[in-house]
């Protein structure tokens, strides 16, 4: 019995079992192996997705930005003073007919880049779908575009790879999406039967009139770029552009915009204040005389000549018998007519400004050019001495303190604190119009109403003030292309 079980367990039975089992730790390793294979292979793939995604997405991502580079290239092109600008060459015509469109051209190496061209890898198939072709791929009217190339002014290293940009003014069609022969109904006015009209900016906002826009009404301009990257990846970027409407106007060269008005006129032979209209900025005279000095209440005509050395009130000449300092309250434009309104006019200006300066200034890096003005704003005061004649618009906040052979041409607007404390000596002088207001308190806080607006100059030489309609007009258009929409263009 007992050497049965002894066989039992230790012999055959048992070494068949062990048979059986034999092979088991390979299959299981082959097993183990196979999961940490699947596994592996899977990480990779995941890996190799994602950084297709990856590169996918910053591709896409290359393009949208590309586009829209060139789309701010163009913008800032479309300023007169702009490094290469385009202003002259933006289409007054609408788009279709001839000279309707400029396409501005970015090429890269020896590529031909023609959107207006069926067979060509960057042709604009977007055109006509705002503009009626006529059942065509382009517009039917013969040199319907013109071109020009991007600046390298703008140019990044490496230059961004987008191809084209193109403006056109928007017409009330622009909106509708036209296709061949079918179009979406939408309308800037929501009439189709006036798919013919221009688009407007009225301030606020798009209004479609017959007629093309004029002042004070403004054009919007349909702005379109295309970008593709070496690896394909397209996209197109759509705005719509116009400009703010500052609706500058001057009643005297001098306006001394408030009540009890301080003056304080200098004893120099060489100074004059004249609102008689002065050639200049490139414009000619061509406007009625105004005066020399206008305030907004007759109270402060008697003020403001009392502050004129009685030797040099012949100095002072416009439309008026000299000294002319007169009442302008029936021609002061409503945006200097109270603090809301000079505050909202200030908010527009640094909206549009070239430079924003906070802080007291003891000077002016760039103060413009004859060929490049600029819109300064200076959130402060503003201190000027030596040798220094600025172009285009100039706003300070605080008190403005010229001293020698400062000048400007163009509009000078101090509104805030509404201090002038001039020290001629030079023989310089102020063409265009100039303005002073107070606005606020000595803290800085808004008034109820116009304050006492001070203006006062000492020492000898020019530095005098003449009304300039050329200059008034060339800062007055200085205010940049502002975006009113955006949009991607997903066909």
């Amino acid at each position: 019995m007992t050497e049965e079980l002894f066989d039992t367990m230790r012999g055959k039975p048992m070494d068949r079992k062990k048979q059986n089992e034999r092979g088991m730790a390979l299959v299981m390793a082959l097993i183990a192996l196979l999961i940490v294979t699947s596994i592996g292979l899977s990480m990779m793939f995941m890996a190799d997705t994602e950084t297709s995604i990856n590169s996918n997405y910053r591709d896409e991502q290359t393009a949208y930005y590309a586009a829209k580079a060139g789309l701010e290239e163009a913008r800032d092109r479309m300023r007169p003073g702009a490094a290469n600008s385009i202003n002259s060459s933006v289409p007054t015509n609408t788009p279709g007919a001839v000279g309707g469109v400029l396409h501005i051209l970015n090429p890269t190496g020896s590529e031909t880049v023609a959107p207006w061209n069926t067979a060509n890898k960057y042709f604009d198939d977007e055109i006509c779908k705002e503009v009626n072709c006529s059942g065509g791929q382009v517009p039917p009217t013969s040199g319907w575009y013109t071109t020009t190339t991007a600046s390298s002014t703008y140019a990044a290293t490496p230059v961004l790879p987008y191809k084209w940009m193109r403006i056109s003014l928007k017409m009330d069609r622009s909106a509708s999406g036209w296709s061949g022969s079918t179009q979406n109904f939408m309308y800037v006015d929501g009439k189709s039967a006036n798919a013919n009209y221009y688009v407007c900016w009225n301030g606020t906002n798009e209004i479609a009139q017959s007629t093309a826009c004029a002042a004070p009404n403004k054009p919007v301009y349909t702005m379109t770029a295309l970008a593709i990257t070496t690896i394909g990846t397209r996209r197109m970027l759509q705005y719509e552009l116009t400009q703010d409407s500052l609706n500058l106007s001057f009643a005297a060269a001098l306006t001394l915009d408030g009540t009890g008005d301080s003056m304080s006129g200098p004893n120099s032979n060489p100074f004059n204040m004249s609102g008689a209209d002065h050639a200049g900025c490139g414009g000619a005279a061509t406007q009625p005389a105004r005066p020399a000095i206008g305030v907004p209440d007759t109270p402060d005509i008697a003020t403001v000549i009392a502050g004129i050395p009685s030797n040099r009130l012949s100095h002072y000449t416009g439309s008026g018998v000299a000294p002319d300092v007169e009442n302008i309250s029936a021609t002061l434009p409503g945006n200097m007519q109270s603090v809301n309104s000079l505050r909202d006019l200030l908010t527009t200006i640094k909206s549009n400004a070239t430079q924003v300066l906070t802080g007291n200034q003891s000077g002016l890096s760039n103060p413009g050019t004859a060929t490049s003005p600029e819109i300064i704003y200076v959130d402060g005061d503003l201190s000027l001495n030596g040798n220094l004649t600025g172009y285009g618009t100039l706003v300070v906040t605080g008190t403005f303190s010229p001293g020698g052979n400062i000048g400007w041409r163009g509009i000078v607007l101090v509104v805030g604190k509404g201090v002038v404390t001039g020290n001629g000596g030079g023989n310089n002088e102020y063409d265009g119009a100039f303005v002073v207001a107070k606005t606020v308190d000595s803290v800085g806080n808004p008034l109820s109403s116009l304050g006492a607006a001070t203006f006062s100059f000492s020492g000898g030489g020019g530095n005098g003030v003449y009304y300039s309609s050329g200059c008034v007009n060339q800062a007055s258009g200085l205010s940049e292309y502002r975006m009113v929409s955006m949009r991607e263009m997903m066909y």
